[in-house]
Order: structure tokens, then C-alpha cells, then sequence
């Protein structure tokens, strides 16, 4: 994953021929998804992030403001909240100008759901029986194992699961981390399937030059254990007084 992106957008002549910086725009919808270390692989490409935050009011770019990629990165809210994030109409008119542009671009969990709404497929809001919470295993593809990004890091994958003991499946699995309530249901009809989970079948796919993921490539052991004690402040809602709970809540958000 470090380098796929970055190899991928060196290959594509949006770069300005005076510099070898790349300029990637990251559109983080909530503070609490941090673009982590997809960042961190991206700055040590040379990469130069421009950074957007909807959830400080900051705009959605127009398609010849992103520079050479785009990445989309995750949220709490759905792909229908519209209502409360008008910024998510923009979004959707950028994710489809990016695709017929040929733009690289990442998209992450609710960046995935948005672009696949964007694009004509359907996002389940929420998707019972296919949501996720933390560690699975992913499919993948014959389309998958030939792609030239996702291959790529797929096969990274594989063989760091090698590494540390895990079954792959001849090759063919990979564990993941996940958190996600709502779900792609139907790829739109451009779009390629790349991997599937037990529980959600559109799990990671393409359309274009846009790698769509509804894991978290991104994710530390920071942001893990975060999601592990808001799931168990969720468990425990009913155990719990209202203001113990938002006292715990509110510790959890600022820690």
C-alpha cells in the first residue's frame, strides 16, 4: 500500500514537469479519522498532502484543485446524511469528475459507500448482516490478483500473514482491519470487484483510476484501540447511567 499510490500517480503525467513533488488532497470527514498512516507512507514518498476538513467548514475542492491524486478517507456519518453534511452532495459531483478524469485516488470505508452512490451503485444505511468490527478476512479476486495496484499490495499482504503464522488459503486471504455499520451493496456497473469478506461481499473494488476500500489500510493500533472501547461503551449503554456514560464518552473522545 506505501507505494502503490504513489507509483501509480508518477505513472499517469499529472505532474507539473518543474517539480517531482506530488500534491495529493485528503478529505478527512470527521477529526476522529485520521488520515494515520496512509500519511505517513504518503510523506515518505515525498509526497506533499493537502488536507480538507468538511468538519471544520472547510469546502470540498473542485476536481482541478485535488493536484495529482485524491484520497477519501472515512466518517461516522452515512453517505445518505446529506441533511446534516450538506458538504456529501460535493463530495459526490468531485468522486465522479475524479473517475472520468482518470484521477488516482484512494477512497476509505465511507469514502467507498459515497463513491459507490456517486457512481450509481447502493450503499445499505445500515447494512445488517454485512457491518464489521474489528479483524477479518478477505477474498480475493482472480480480478483482484491481477490488478495493478491492488495485486500488488494484496500479495504484500499475503505474505506478511505468511509471516506471522496465518492460514491464507493457498494465497487467496488476507486479514483486515474493519468498522463499518453501513456497506456497498451493488457495485456500480463500471466498477471491478477485487475482494470480498465473509460478511460483506463488496468489500474492495475499482472504477477507473479510484481504488475503493471499506477496510481501514490507514488505521494504527492507536485508532484500534480507540473503536475497541467505544464498541465496549456501546455494549455497556444499558448497564450505565445517561451521565456516566457521556462522561465516559466524552473521556474517550478527548484521550
Amino acid at each position: 500500500m506505501r507505494l502503490s499510490l504513489v507509483a501509480s500517480i508518477r505513472t499517469t503525467g499529472r505532474m507539473s514537469p518543474m517539480t517531482d513533488t506530488l500534491t495529493i488532497t485528503v478529505i478527512e470527514p470527521e477529526e476522529l479519522a485520521p488520515v494515520g498512516r496512509l500519511g505517513e507512507w504518503l510523506f515518505a514518498e515525498g509526497a506533499a498532502l493537502r488536507m480538507v476538513r468538511p468538519w471544520q467548514g472547510e469546502a470540498i475542492p473542485c476536481l482541478d484543485e485535488v493536484g495529482d491524486g485524491l484520497v477519501v478517507l472515512g466518517g461516522s456519518m452515512s453517505a445518505h446524511d446529506e441533511a446534516d453534511h450538506p458538504w456529501l452532495s460535493d463530495l459526490r459531483e468531485l468522486l465522479r469528475g475524479v473517475v472520468a478524469a482518470d484521477v488516482p485516488a484512494i477512497a476509505i470505508c465511507l469514502g467507498a459507500q459515497v463513491t459507490a452512490e456517486a457512481l450509481g451503485g447502493t450503499t445499505a444505511v445500515p447494512a445488517l448482516g454485512n457491518d464489521e468490527v474489528g479483524v477479518v478476512e478477505l477474498t480475493i479476486t482472480p480480478a483482484g490478483e491481477s490488478d495493478p495496484v491492488f495485486g500488488q499490495v494484496a500479495a504484500e499482504a499475503v505474505r506478511a500473514a505468511h509471516r506471522a503464522g496465518i492460514s491464507t488459503a493457498g494465497g487467496t486471504r488476507f486479514p483486515v482491519i474493519v468498522s463499518h455499520h453501513d456497506a456497498v451493496t451493488h457495485l456500480p456497473d463500471a466498477a471491478t470487484l477485487l475482494a470480498s469478506s465473509d460478511r460483506s461481499p463488496v468489500h474492495t473494488w475499482r472504477a477507473g483510476r479510484l481504488l475503493a476500500f471499506q477496510h481501514h489500510p490507514e488505521s494504527d493500533p492507536a485508532r484500534v484501540a480507540y473503536w475497541r472501547t467505544r464498541d465496549a461503551l456501546n455494549d455497556l449503554a444499558g448497564t450505565m447511567d445517561a451521565a456516566s456514560l457521556k462522561a465516559a464518552r466524552n473521556a474517550l473522545e478527548v484521550a
